[in-house]
């Protein structure tokens, strides 16, 4: 037990993933409704830190390999944990996802359960890198596209947790792209160290600060489309803003890069929040 906790506490950091997934879970259920709602909120806060906690653990699986090379700090190569004990626990964990989505189609609704069957199924196939093998890696672009559109899905996850009929409503989407974009953008933005291991490949090594800077522009601008649909432009289009300001580091300097992390980040938080922290000012605001 001890090594698992030295596990959570280097690699998922559950205050960090309780910010993100609660920010979630209360913005799908804000999105259609003025009020919280304790159980959707339970429903969907619970089957979404299921799902990246075992996406943790499938990506310290897959990048071992690298990790061994470029940061034997982390705890698998290092030998806090064995690669097969954290086999086991996905193989586990994932067991228990589809156990958590048939509940869900039983006890509420099909389309929340089957909601969650489709993520679960779709983590598995990101897990066997879609059955490709090495293929889907040659190309970092379509390897990240593949990987993060899964985002939608888990937005209208939220949505559903509360009223299923909406969950494939405009509202619904657009939410899932706004959080596509700038999730999207800020996995690019986190990997821009110019003095990484060149087995990571680093989208600042593979494309330079040109082609970097156009991909998070498109992905910003992805978000600042669906940011206006949703009414939100005025809550988000300054951070955006900020993060495509910040792009000019890389060109100045490299080593600059944190700066454009922290944008993005900020960005990102942002985004995930705003449906909610938009509700709560017109709630305390003057009737």
């Amino acid at each position: 037990m001890a090594n698992w906790m030295i596990y959570l506490r280097e690699r998922f950091p559950l205050p960090v993933y309780a910010l993100l997934v609660g920010g979630l879970s209360l913005s799908g259920i804000h999105l259609v409704s003025k009020t919280f709602d304790g159980r959707a909120f339970t429903v969907s806060f619970v089957g979404l830190m299921l799902f990246f906690g075992v996406l943790r653990l499938m990506d310290e699986l897959k990048d071992y390999d690298k990790d061994v090379v470029a940061h034997p700090e982390r705890p698998l190569p290092r030998g806090v944990l064995a690669t097969a004990q954290v086999g086991r626990a996905v193989r586990n964990w994932v067991f228990a996802m589809v156990a958590y989505g048939a509940g869900l189609g039983l006890a509420l609704d099909w389309v929340t359960g089957g909601l969650y069957l489709f993520l679960t199924a779709y983590l598995w196939l990101m897990y066997k890198e879609f059955y490709l093998g090495e293929r889907l890696g040659r190309s970092p672009l379509l390897y990240a596209i593949t990987h993060q559109i899964v985002l939608v899905p888990m937005c209208m996850f939220a949505v559903a947790a509360l009223r299923p009929e909406l969950a494939f409503s405009p509202p619904a989407l657009r939410y899932g792209l706004a959080v596509l974009g700038a999730f999207f953008a800020y996995e690019v933005c986190r990997k821009l160290d110019p003095e990484a291991h060149p087995v990571l490949k680093t989208y600042l090594s593979m494309y330079g600060p040109g082609g970097t800077s156009l991909l998070v522009a498109v992905l910003t601008a992805i978000a600042a489309v669906a940011a206006a649909r949703l009414g939100l432009e005025w809550w988000l289009w300054p951070f955006e803003l900020a993060l495509i300001a910040s792009l000019a580091a890389l060109f100045v300097d490299r080593h600059k890069y944190k700066l454009v992390e922290l944008a993005a980040t900020l960005s990102l938080l942002f985004h995930i929040w705003a449906v909610t922290l938009h509700q709560w000012l017109e709630n305390w605001g003057p009737s």
